[in-house]
């Protein structure tokens, strides 16, 4: 299993994105609680089937396999929930892209930082531009933002 280190922040504004590919995300859950989930993506043409595990705040691990089209189809049926979302990698050290939501997570943009070490990101500078850092909150987890209230969002904020 892979380790996945990463901080999250909401984006206070939003960066010039000409010139960077939008890789297109469909995402389907399988599986989710407050520790893992089990879940299959398209990302562009390529499909896979993921398992995540979250050890920590920052910390998760990771597995993922390639399955094809039809594998993607038939566990489809399957999923409790979908999220459809765009990537923009917007750094390359540190790892850092922009994640854009669609229908009703329009409202929400989110960056996510990648770090080789848990060091690494507890040393991270913040730049200005980012927003409010979520690492830990239900903001920070895909699997967690459809089920959001709006009570939710502002008990968050505050």
């Amino acid at each position: 299993m892979k380790t996945e280190i990463e901080r999250k922040f909401l984006v206070s504004k939003l960066p010039n994105l000409n010139g960077i590919e939008k890789i297109p995300y469909e995402r389907y859950f399988l599986f989710y609680d407050e520790y893992s989930e089990i879940r299959i993506q398209k990302k562009e043409w390529i499909y896979e089937f993921e398992r995540k595990i979250k050890e920590n705040d920052l910390l998760a691990k990771k597995q993922k396999i390639e399955i094809t089209e039809d594998e993607f189809m038939s566990l489809r049926k399957w999923s409790t929930w979908e999220i459809f979302r765009d990537s923009y990698s917007i750094s390359s050290s540190p790892n850092m892209s922009l994640k854009t939501y669609h229908w009703d997570l329009e409202w929400f943009n989110r960056i996510e930082v990648e770090f080789a070490s848990e060091r690494e990101a507890q040393d991270f500078e913040i730049p200005d531009w980012l927003g409010e850092e979520i690492t830990g909150t239900k903001l920070a987890r895909d699997s967690s933002l459809i089920w959001l209230s709006l009570e939710d969002i502002n008990e968050i904020f505050n």
